[in-house]
């Protein structure tokens, strides 16, 4: 068959106009010739302008359909994402030496050429340094030993700090570790938010200033209940502020929202930590759970009920919004004369008539303690459970539960005041590190 006829088979073979056409494979079966001869009438009729050949999506009869074209992402700005998500999820921390360019080339998928030359962009820009073939993050300002940051936490009416959970406490350790190891003095100032004053633990009130030698403040608003007026007092500091935010993430206060002097830290009150157990519970490929919670009128109990469903957890809800917290809880108890546990204890078991599953995740440890003591008290089997908080009580009842990365928090809190500009053009102002499970055996 000539040329010419094939040309005139295709035309004659009715297509529309914009339609795809049959590969020159198929089109070569289906006229049973030899691909050729079928791919040099395709040319010779692209070149009569009779179809139209497009890269990478085929032929088509007459005019082309419009095609949006996905400007491809550089291989430079994939590092850059995959850098920034290691930054996130605190795989990279501030004060750590980086990994080395072989380390990185082999976790992002890219030559260790392409991952040296963008750390070495990165030294440029002031963000790294670099000591032979070590990468570190840059110190903006120099530390001397004068220089102290202010640790600023809820006390009492005489200045003794308020320490009452576990997170507390984690979260003093490694703030006072981790300014030690970097030679940086920690001021502990207590905010007693009736008389909305600050106190030094001897009891003396202290006067917040702009004072010289001070890098910048560290403020926790674990339990303080209107953030607006604690940040009040820092509205024209100079220095930068960290804040350790324990509230839904909407809720900071206009005056610091988008202030680069300002960067805030959610490492327990957001969806994450519930898309992360949820995962973990899918990995495991464990089946329907339930949510068990008696403080679901909180942000942070609604956010991991979320977080479970966003990862595809099959979850079935057993909650209880008349409680926003433990100490709501604690509180109403008190009032009532009654043992916090003893009316935990009732709510839970108000709760358990409606449950059809041996799986839980609950809203923290103390709940899934306080679970597997019901089921021990009625005789019954132990269910599966997972907590959040990685408390001892995990550990004493072994059972598994979420870990939140109060580390990476620190790190970055302190590294935001020693380094305010590069911070601020490297993360956003609301931080949420990411945790994870720990298993129990």
């Amino acid at each position: 068959m000539l040329i010419e006829d094939v040309k005139k088979s295709i035309v004659n073979a009715g297509f529309q106009d914009g339609e795809k056409m049959p590969s020159v494979r198929r089109m070569a079966e289906r006229l049973g010739l030899s691909v050729n001869t079928v791919h040099r009438a395709y040319k010779l009729l692209a070149i009569d302008g009779c179809i139209q050949l497009v890269h990478g999506k085929g032929c088509f009869w007459g005019a082309a359909p419009s095609f949006e074209v996905q400007p491809e992402e550089s291989v430079y700005s994939v590092v850059e994402r995959l850098f920034q998500n290691d930054l996130d999820s605190g795989f990279l921390n501030a004060f750590d030496e980086l990994p080395s360019c072989k380390e990185l080339s082999s976790r992002y998928a890219v030559s260790p050429y392409i991952v040296k030359k963008f750390l070495l962009q990165k030294s440029a820009q002031g963000i790294l340094r670099h000591v032979g073939h070590r990468f570190f993050f840059s110190e903006e300002r120099p530390i001397g030993k004068s220089n102290y940051v202010l640790f600023v936490h809820r006390s009492d009416e005489f200045g003794r700090l308020k320490i009452e959970s576990e997170r507390e406490s984690d979260v003093f350790r490694t703030f006072a570790q981790i300014a030690a190891e970097q030679k940086i003095a920690v001021k502990f100032i207590g905010y007693h938010e009736s008389s909305n004053q600050f106190f030094l633990s001897d009891g003396r009130v202290y006067t917040i200033k702009n004072d010289v030698h001070c890098l910048g403040v560290f403020l926790s608003t674990w339990l303080v209940y209107d953030a607006s007026k604690l940040f009040a007092y820092f509205a024209t500091f100079k220095n930068p502020i960290s804040v350790w935010w324990e509230y839904a993430p909407d809720m900071v206060p206009m005056s610091a929202r988008n202030k680069k002097k300002w960067a805030f830290y959610n490492v327990a009150f957001g969806k994450e930590a519930g898309v992360i157990v949820g995962r973990y519970l899918k990995s495991k490929n464990m089946g329907p759970v339930h949510y068990l919670s008696p403080y679901h009128a909180s942000f942070w109990s609604k956010a991991r009920l979320q977080g479970l469903l966003e990862a595809g957890t099959d979850v079935v809800p057993l909650v209880d919004d008349r409680f926003a917290s433990p100490f709501d809880l604690i509180d109403v108890a008190n009032r009532g004369g009654i043992d916090s546990q003893v009316l935990l204890n009732s709510v839970l078991e108000s709760l358990l008539k409606k449950a059809t599953l041996d799986k839980f995740v609950c809203s923290n440890d103390r709940v899934a303690a306080s679970l597997i003591e019901f089921f021990k008290a009625k005789k019954l089997p132990t269910p599966y459970v997972v907590g959040f908080d990685d408390t001892i009580e995990s550990y004493r009842y072994v059972f598994d539960s979420f870990a939140f990365n109060v580390g990476t928090m620190v790190k970055e809190a302190i590294y935001h005041i020693v380094a305010p500009t590069i911070y601020a053009e490297q993360r956003r102002q609301m931080q949420t590190p990411l945790g994870r499970v720990v298993e129990k055996h």
